[in-house]
């Protein structure tokens, strides 16, 4: 088979393919026996439809048109094994449609053209031998004591006081009802909900309130009521309450003090499946330890993968990052549907747009990324084994039992996943690190700041209960289930960051 290329920009190429004669007299045939095969006519056996009536039958013109298709696939196909191209995506027909079919005669050569994107050539840079700088993670000495006060705090008895007025730290039980204060150009909501309630718990912790809450109640005493105003956060979960002003009317019924657990080895073996403190705090240790050097080890990685790519420049094959972007706005989609966003209501071309060209940059890297790494893979003849992908498959397959799985697609990602495991880890141990303090590199500062700006607030909920946006306090109480919860202690509130 002939073929001719050409480079062109972008990391493609343009490929002019003569298709001999016999391969287009072998593709006519074995199209015209695939419909003889499938063909029911009355008065023949299935399989046994004369020729001339087989063409007649399906059609000269469409038969010429399918024969067409399957010639021009299986000429993509032979050309690109036989000039060893690692394509990028999918072949484009840049020849006229009309003009090949005007030419194409069953049993006469065939010249087309098609251009494809490809797998560049990338030009390493040195990637053995180096010295990285990394940032070291340590984990927070303080997280365990944290844990277990909140352990104490989720554990506590609750006491009837009498004789004092509500303050920080106690529970109480009211009645409120909000009212909205009207405001020139805005609009009152229809639905109040969340704005009143009777015989409702209140924790006087300012941290888990509207502003201004908490601090209207704590002073009340037993049996008193009171008017409090406050204004909902501009950036409040419900819009229609966004920065609005909302006079609430409040009953305090009772007030209760927690009364604290001690922190004894009694009090462990209640709440988890160790026998002492010591127990406990050591396996905690070891955890947080264990996750920091896990953590460690990607900021190895991160700043490894950009001490190569940085000196990298390629031409990006654009199918490639047009299927990162997809995948990123996927991914986002994915996330804003598991938090009880239906998408479709909001989403319009406009949006869409948007966040493709948001999660442009992100594609550009990602793909940079898996070029140079397996360039770096090929260079070092670094392998994954049927073997390892069809166990790592299997595991995955169990994993997600009772689910759909594609089979080709699983084993597709579980590849890329080793073999991009394998070269990274080839990376780092033919590479050294400098390991610095937490917080040193301005490069890391940098990038926290902006993933902080590009976080979402926490969303609250409608009522008066929901946390404000700006609240950034953490739990880390769900922890001591990780370590083995077995007894009855009362779980507290708020959202796990650690």
């Amino acid at each position: 088979m002939k073929v001719t290329q050409e480079k062109l920009s972008a990391s493609q190429v343009s490929l002019t393919i003569e298709v001999p004669a016999e391969l287009s007299a072998k593709v006519y045939e074995d199209t015209l026996s695939k419909y003889a095969k499938a063909v029911k006519l009355p008065g023949f056996r299935k399989g046994k439809v004369p020729r001339a009536v087989l063409i007649q039958q399906i059609g000269p013109a469409a038969l010429k048109a399918a024969s067409l298709d399957e010639l021009v696939e299986a000429g993509v196909k032979a050309a690109i094994k036989q000039e060893k191209i690692e394509p990028a995506g999918q072949a484009q027909i840049t020849s006229s449609e009309e003009e090949l079919f005007s030419k194409f005669e069953p049993g006469q050569t065939l010249t087309f053209a098609v251009k494809l994107d490809v797998v560049p050539d990338i030009d390493l840079p040195p990637y053995s031998g180096l010295t990285v700088q990394a940032e070291r993670v340590d984990p927070d000495p303080s997280r365990v004591d944290r844990i277990l006060e909140q352990q104490r705090e989720s554990s506590a008895d609750l006491i009837p006081v009498e004789g004092r007025p509500a303050q920080l730290g106690d529970a109480v039980v009211i009645d409120y009802k909000g009212t909205l204060t009207p405001e020139e150009g805005k609009t009152d909501p229809e639905d109040l909900s969340g704005l009143e309630a009777t015989d409702f718990q209140v924790d006087l912790d300012q941290k888990k309130f509207i502003p201004g809450f908490v601090d209207g109640i704590v002073g009340m005493n037993a049996g008193e009521s009171k008017s409090i105003t406050v204004r909902f956060p501009a950036d409040y979960g419900r819009e229609d309450l966004q920065d609005r002003e909302v006079t609430f009317e409040i009953t305090l019924h009772d007030i209760k003090e927690r009364e604290l657990p001690e922190l004894t080895d009694e009090f462990i073996k209640s709440i988890s499946k160790y026998e002492t403190l010591a127990d406990l705090r050591a396996e905690f240790e070891s955890q947080y330890q264990q996750e920091a050097d896990e953590q460690t080890e990607q900021n190895k990685e991160a700043a490894l993968i950009a001490a190569l790519i940085d000196n990298v420049d390629v031409d990006l094959p654009e199918s490639l990052v047009q299927q990162e972007v997809r995948g990123i706005v996927n991914q986002s989609m994915y996330q804003l549907q598991s938090q009880g966003i239906d998408v479709r209501k909001f989403m319009n071309d406009e949006l869409m747009a948007n966040m493709q060209q948001t999660a442009r940059p992100d594609a550009v890297r990602q793909v940079k990324t898996d070029l140079v790494l397996r360039a770096v893979g090929r260079k070092e003849s670094i392998e994954v084994s049927d073997e390892e992908v069809q166990t790592r498959a299997k595991e995955l397959k169990a994993a997600l039992s009772g689910q759909k799985v594609d089979r080709a697609r699983l084993e597709s990602v579980v590849y890329e996943d080793l073999y991009r495991g394998k070269v990274l880890t080839w990376l780092k141990e033919n590479n050294s690190f400098e390991l610095l303090e937490p917080g040193s590199l301005s490069q890391a500062e940098e990038s926290e700041a902006t993933e902080a700006e590009e976080t979402p607030a926490a969303e609250a909920t409608v009522d008066v209960t929901a946390e404000s946006a700006a609240d950034t306090d953490t739990d880390d109480t769900d922890d001591t289930e990780t370590a083995g919860k077995k007894g009855a202690a009362k779980k507290g509130k708020g959202k796990k960051s650690d």
